[in-house]
């Protein structure tokens, strides 16, 4: 029994009451303002009836007027009388609900833009000038106002109407609104079924049928609510073309089930929606799942409802017979002789799913359903939105994970609801809430109530309460409750993972994971985070595993509240301290650090201390601190921070020595040398009381070097000859030879060439002592290379420098490379390749800048002063002079001040008057 006989069944049971139902005059003009209009398919006569298209069934129709109407005309649909239309000429169209998405896609294929309308000449209408269009011009006779009513689907005149559709290659037969346009805002208060709605009305609300005066047979139309599809205004609906064209990709490619996957508030729903609205089909079948599984309809209803409601057919008494049932109408159905075209829409089908992406026990028959729909001989297209995935065996589905709306998106959307985009602004929300699509909703509401319309002032005060909005909240706190319901370990690990920061190290590997399932056998740690990733709640990327900055502040505020905050903390802290065994890079170093941030928030401030102390292996170092490694790589200020946080809370006595050390070679580094000096006296007067003879040593040591930076030269000596008088043929031999290079440098400023010599030369025949210490091998190179330069030997220091470069790289010594540089161009200045001085300084100042090392960089300066006035270019010169004074000022260093005003100095006498 064909579809078409079962509906024209029905229909003649309702049609005793057609003829009475005529939409009275005074209605006439409410009914035809564009929303309710046809086609003339044949031409109408002053005294005989012709027949037009209106809502895609053929109908006979009238003109209340005597006046003839040719065929291809539209007219506004006034009034019914019995199965004949009144219509009347319309001089107005606009576009439907589907019409103004395609006009959109087309709009954006071409690039077009609104710019603001602009005279042409003087006493001349506006033209709309259209941007950003590299293929052609939009066609400049139609007026700006009239495209913006155009594009927001406002009615306007026949022919401007099409010539627009013409503009963007669109039909305008397929754009233009008609009677299933139903929201009107001049027809607030009809209600279907109601006398004055007409008998087309209430016919299509309760059977979704139109008939066709010439054939009698019977069109369907699916039960669509436009204004819940799509949103107003064109723009409402942004980003999807990607998503759209491979929907289509995937239908066409013979796909029947395809699960749009994503997680809550992405735009499931709305893109999937949005498809089968566009799409075209015959009919849309739906089937929406409760919130909570326990209130789910069964799939047994919704087979039955399908069957009478939309093919007029009797479901069976057993649930097998109904399916057998469906799958023959979705398999042979027809209208007017061709197959039906039908649409499936299944959503949040996750709550009838378990852990496992099974049904449920008691929702079993669902993939029963699903089976009939996945058959490769059904003439239908099932969209399933789910935030989880389904794994059933004997169901074939295509998954397809929505991606987020791109910024790109976001700020069209959020410009379209006027609020004043503020780009730097728009990135940092995009990110925090990774595009989410239900989020940029909410946020724009806000955004436009709150603080009428201005970003900024939003931004300010909430962003640091991401879950500030109810709302936000409200879509967030499903996640887990779901997630808690379904798999309790899997529950736990994600509020655990609320420990990680993932700021400098934005990844965690699996195994940084699985340290936070110390309750759970490990056989099972894969399943649990390969459950929480196929519910989009972490994040996979290459080398581990991330969260959403909204799901991890649900997961922080989660663990606070639960009694595994500290013992998380110290897993996590324990996890990077075994994940990194040897710190050679950048990354390395920051990962290892990681552990410090983790203990100080149990906190736990001698562990935090431990982190940074705890010594590596590496290929060339032996035993190197992690705040050594820090100084090593450049990386000063991270480090400087961490030690001055809890340096007030550590008490052990040895363990506070060797961080105010630390943090005294620091500061040495960066230029602040006296509070250098400050710290390395503490790190000493720890060392006298505890009898720590090495450290003491180092200290004295480091002072020293201070002071030589200060070029309180006499004061650096006695300190140089101290360490090594304590220091030299001892377990501590090292910081004496140490103190010999130094000295050295110090006899080759003062012009003292024989003591800096034979110095010079008890550090080459001891220099073994100081080759594993990293910064010992490259600073003692660096200060022979330079008391080298100054006796003149010159090929001999080139060699020195050299080396301590190539040291340098291969230990990632920052500084020290930046300092090699600066002496290969005082040596190529020597030899007046005033090019290769001027590469090696530019290089140089770029690493120290990077490090904000203020002394080293002054020094560089001052050597760029030197070189620029032997290049005969003073005011260069007389620029890097007075940089190099600011910073040796800032140090504290009026020795240094001096010796540069010096040569300051002499440049100025050098100038002409």
């Amino acid at each position: 029994m064909s579809l078409n006989f079962l509906r024209w069944s029905a229909l003649r049971e309702r049609s005793s009451a057609r003829d009475a139902d005529v939409v009275p005059e005074s209605d006439r003009r409410l009914a035809s303002a564009s929303y309710r209009q046809a086609i003339v398919e044949q031409s109408i006569l002053p005294d005989q009836a012709g027949r037009v298209k209106f809502k895609a069934s053929w109908w006979s129709a009238r003109s209340v007027q005597p006046m003839t109407i040719p065929a291809g005309e539209i007219v506004d649909v006034v009034g019914q009388k019995g199965i004949t239309l009144l219509v009347e000429p319309a001089f107005l169209l606009r576009a439907s609900a589907r019409g103004l998405v395609k006009i959109q896609r087309a709009w954006e294929q071409k690039g077009w833009t609104l710019q603001e309308p602009k005279p042409v000449r003087q006493g001349k209408a506006p033209i709309v000038v259209l941007m950003d269009s590299p293929d052609e011009e939009a066609p400049k006779e139609i007026a700006a106002e009239t495209w913006k009513r155009f594009l927001d689907g406002k009615p306007i005149y026949i022919r401007t109407f099409k010539a627009c559709c013409d503009a963007l290659g669109l039909a305008w037969q397929e754009i233009m609104a008609d009677s299933s346009e139903k929201k009107s805002a001049q027809t607030p208060n009809r209600k279907l079924g109601s006398p004055e709605a007409g008998v087309e009305t209430r016919l299509e609300s309760q059977l979704g049928l139109t008939p066709d005066a010439s054939s009698g047979a019977l069109r369907h139309q699916p039960d669509r609510s436009d204004d819940v599809l799509v949103p107003a205004a064109p723009l409402r609906f942004v980003g999807r073309a990607a998503a759209m064209a491979e929907l289509d990709r995937l239908a066409t490619s013979g796909a029947k089930v395809i699960t749009i996957l994503g997680q809550g508030g992405l735009g499931k729903t709305t893109v999937a929606r949005q498809y089968l609205q566009q799409a075209d089909f015959d009919v849309v079948l739906e089937c929406w799942m409760a919130k909570e599984t326990e209130n789910i309809t069964s799939a047994e209803s919704i087979v039955q409802e399908w069957l009478r409601r939309y093919f007029q057919e009797q479901p069976g008494r057993e649930f097998g017979v109904s399916l057998d049932r469906l799958r023959q109408q979705l398999r042979c159905s027809t209208v007017e002789g061709r197959p039906v075209k039908i649409g499936v829409l299944v959503d949040n089908l996750e709550t009838a799913l378990d852990r496992s992406g099974r049904f449920v026990k008691a929702h079993r028959p669902y993939a029963a359903l699903l089976e009939v729909l996945a058959d490769p001989q059904v003439q239908s297209l099932t969209l399933v939105t789910s935030r989880e995935p389904l794994h059933e065996l004997h169901v074939t589905v295509q998954p397809y994970s929505l991606p987020s709306l791109s910024l790109e998106a976001w700020q069209q959307f959020l410009l379209s609801c006027g609020v004043q985009v503020n780009p730097p602004i728009l990135t940092d929300m995009h990110r925090a809430y990774g595009g989410n699509a239900k989020a940029m909703t909410i946020l724009s509401s806000v955004i436009q109530i709150d603080c009428a319309g201005c970003m900024e002032a939003y931004w300010q005060e909430h962003q640091d309460d991401l879950l500030g909005e109810t709302d936000l909240e409200d879509l967030v706190a499903s996640h887990f409750s779901r997630v808690q319901q379904l798999y309790p370990e899997a529950y736990r690990l994600l509020y655990r993972l609320g420990c990680y920061r993932f700021q400098t190290i934005a990844v965690v590997p699996a195994a940084g994971l699985s340290s936070l399932l110390w309750d759970v056998p490990e056989l099972e740690h894969p399943r649990i985070i390969r459950f929480l990733k196929e519910l989009f709640l972490i994040e996979a990327r290459e080398t581990g595993y991330a969260l959403h900055p909204v799901i991890q502040s649900k997961a922080v505020a989660l663990l606070k509240a639960s009694p595994d905050w500290q013992i998380a903390h110290r897993k996590a802290a324990e996890f990077w301290t075994e994940q990194v065994p040897t710190v050679e890079t950048v990354e390395t170093a920051l990962m290892a650090l990681e552990a410090y941030h983790h203990y100080g928030q149990s906190p736990d401030w001698e562990a935090a201390a431990g982190v940074i102390l705890h010594k590596r292996d590496s290929q060339w170092i032996k035993e190197e601190p992690l705040g050594v490694s820090f100084y090593r790589l450049g990386l000063l200020q991270p480090m400087i921070a961490a030690i001055t946080q809890i340096l007030p809370r550590v008490r052990s006595g040895q363990m506070l020595g060797h961080l105010c050390r630390i943090l005294g070679d620091l500061h040495w580094l960066t230029g602040t040398v006296h509070q250098a000096i400050h710290c390395h006296e503490r790190a000493r007067d720890i060392a006298v009381a505890m009898d720590l003879l090495d450290l003491e040593l180092v200290s004295t040591f480091n002072i020293g070097l201070c002071q030589l930076d200060l070029w309180e030269l006499e004061d650096a000596k006695r300190l140089f000859h101290l360490v090594n008088s304590r220091a030299a043929q001892t377990e501590h031999h090292l910081y004496a030879v140490g103190s010999w290079f130094c000295l050295a440098l110090i006899h080759s400023y003062e012009g003292n060439r024989q003591a800096a010599s034979e110095l010079v030369q008890r550090v080459f025949q001891d220099y073994d002592a100081i080759s594993l210490s990293s910064w010992s091998r490259c600073y003692g190179l660096l200060f022979l290379g330079l008391t080298l330069k100054n006796l003149g030997e010159w090929d001999q220091a080139h060699r020195l420098y050299d080396l301590a470069c190539l040291y340098a790289e291969q230990g990632q010594y920052t500084q020290a490379k930046a300092r090699a540089l600066t002496g290969l161009a005082e040596l190529s200045r020597h030899h007046r390749n005033f090019a290769g001085a001027m590469t090696d300084l530019l290089t140089a100042q770029q690493l120290l800048d990077r490090i904000d090392a203020k002394g080293d960089l002054a020094a560089v300066h001052y050597q760029l002063g030197l070189t620029h006035q032997q290049m005969n270019e003073p005011a260069e010169s007389q620029r890097h002079f007075q940089r190099a004074i600011q910073l040796f000022q800032q140090m504290r260093a009026p020795n240094q001040v001096h010796r540069v005003e010096t040569a300051l100095a002499a440049l100025t006498r050098s100038l002409p008057d």
